[in-house]
């Protein structure tokens, strides 16, 4: 009867050691996406350039008649600003 005890306590010690191995240890999934790449996509997460026109629509919404310059100045210092950033 010990044996038996003996035997079961061993192969109950065996299954929680591979359990607790295969827990902290587990295979990697195989995917066939490429180094790098997110897991997932989901909407809105692909970046899309500005186009210029989008560009300075964005400038000219942050003026507002409280800043220093008037409207003409502002859009005149975007279209420079854009420019300059265009050529880097």
């Amino acid at each position: 009867m010990h044996s038996i005890t003996k035997t079961i306590s061993l192969s109950i010690a065996a299954v929680l050691l591979l359990a607790t191995a295969a827990i902290a240890d587990p295979a990697p999934a195989t995917t066939d996406k490429a180094p790098g790449a997110p897991d997932s996509i989901t909407t809105g997460s692909v970046y899309v350039e500005p186009t210029a026109d989008q560009r300075m629509a964005d400038c000219m919404a942050i003026w507002e008649p409280a800043t220093h310059m008037t409207k003409q100045q502002w859009r005149r210092t975007c279209k420079m600003s854009l420019k300059e950033l265009s050529s880097q």
